[in-house]
């Protein structure tokens, strides 16, 4: 491997696991908001806001994805090659018969998969991705190899500036304090009646696990108290 590809591929295995760890936050992220709004209530005796007070700031436009680059007249033979020698150590029928383990099995299945939507997209990209997963020779020049890395690794760091421009980023990177600014933005921004500081900090706190009654140790006492009581009466 020569020393551009093994630079192009480290980098892009590094950008591809930042990824993955930025998309584990922003669902958490999203899972803890929704959860924080969920116990957020409506004071009922909050005043109905005035109209200009209503209007949101218009949400910020997410950068669109680069296109992708004109596709060459010879990357339809480079695509089916690719695709075959994928698809010969990935296919269910093949792997039956292999000696490879049920963890092992079910990672090829994917690829197997993944590697069909790409080939139907004629998506070199993505089909080089998984032949170095498979730690195949691909069969294209070096020169290749490297663009496609390289395309496919902007691709990701696009998405991870995109995820860290989000709501939820913000959510799952902030204290308290700032949670339950969160909250009331989106209150703002919604144009909802405005509800109490101390509901907003509990439900901040019960979708961040810290308010009392979320707590395992406290629960747990209580179930003991509770037996307790049992056999004394």
């Amino acid at each position: 491997m020569s020393r551009e590809l093994q630079r192009a591929t480290l980098f892009f295995k590094y950008i591809r696991e930042e990824h993955a760890h930025h998309i584990e936050m922003l669902e958490r992220g999203k899972q803890q908001l929704l959860e924080a709004l969920k116990y957020v209530k409506v004071d009922p005796n909050a005043q109905p806001r005035q109209q200009n007070q209503q209007q949101s700031t218009p949400p910020q436009q997410q950068p669109a994805e680069p296109e992708k680059p004109p596709v060459p007249d010879d990357v339809a033979a480079d695509v089916k090659k690719l695709y075959k020698k994928i698809v010969q150590e990935t296919h269910p029928d093949k792997l039956a018969q292999s000696d490879h383990g049920q963890k092992e099995r079910e990672k090829r299945v994917k690829l197997y998969m993944d590697a069909v939507k790409a080939f139907q997209a004629s998506d070199r990209d993505n089909l080089v991705e998984i032949a170095l997963d498979l730690e195949l020779d691909t069969g294209l020049e070096v020169e290749k190899i490297v663009a496609s890395l390289l395309t496919r690794s902007k691709a990701l760091e696009l998405q991870i500036q995109q995820v860290k421009g989000s709501v939820e980023w913000l959510w799952m990177h902030s204290d308290e304090a700032k949670r339950v600014e969160v909250i009331k933005e989106l209150c703002r921004r919604n144009g909802w009646l405005y509800v109490t500081d101390e509901q907003i900090v509990e439900s901040v706190r019960y979708a961040s696990g810290m308010h009392p009654g979320t707590r395992e140790d406290v629960r747990a006492r209580a179930r003991k108290m509770m037996q307790e009581r049992r056999r004394i009466t």
